[in-house]
């Protein structure tokens, strides 16, 4: 069986703008649903009180990337979801919320600098793979985390609707 081919694609006007402006984390377990149509999700449902948590990242220092791997011997195609940031503190505060991190499976949405909301992690979760955190060496180097978190999962990246994403923080009912 092979699949449709339905569209091409056209080089448009260059709008794009990379980077990361904010991140919003919930626990993959307290999505009860999120319903996408052609890759855009039009609803969340999140279990009762739950929320996305809101994570303000400084100018150019966040990053998403999400690659596709095949094997052709196999018949297997799968993303490989990748979230980037930095938290720049290292206090106890700090030091307790990236523990918490690291023990959930997470779903994260984040808002591009091009103003387009993008979720990973939908369906098996992101997991913080790595931390590294240092004082610097200079005045003004970075004195706090740097957090990078992965998934594999059997689609890429969705876009979030504005409207939904507006709706992010409400806590579930």
């Amino acid at each position: 069986m092979s699949c449709a081919l339905t569209t091409g694609y056209t080089i448009d006007c260059r709008t794009a703008v990379g980077g990361v402006e904010t991140v919003w984390v919930i626990a993959n377990g307290d999505l009860a649903s999120v319903i996408d149509a052609s890759g855009v999700v039009t609803a969340i449902t999140k279990a009762p009180g739950k929320r996305f948590y809101k994570i303000e990242v400084p100018r150019a220092t966040a990053s998403t990337s999400n690659a596709g791997t095949g094997s052709q011997e196999n018949g297997t195609f799968f993303f490989t979801h990748q979230v980037v940031f930095p938290l720049n503190k290292r206090d106890a505060a700090t030091r307790n919320l990236v523990t918490t991190l690291a023990k959930n499976r997470l779903t994260i949405v984040t808002k591009e600098m091009d103003g387009t909301f993008r979720m990973f992690g939908k369906e098996f979760g992101l997991f913080l793979d790595s931390t590294e955190a240092g004082s610097g060496t200079a005045a003004g180097d970075r004195n706090g985390y740097n957090l990078t978190f992965t998934s594999v999962e059997k689609a890429d990246f969705l876009e979030v609707s504005a409207s939904v994403a507006a709706a992010l923080e409400t806590p579930g009912s």
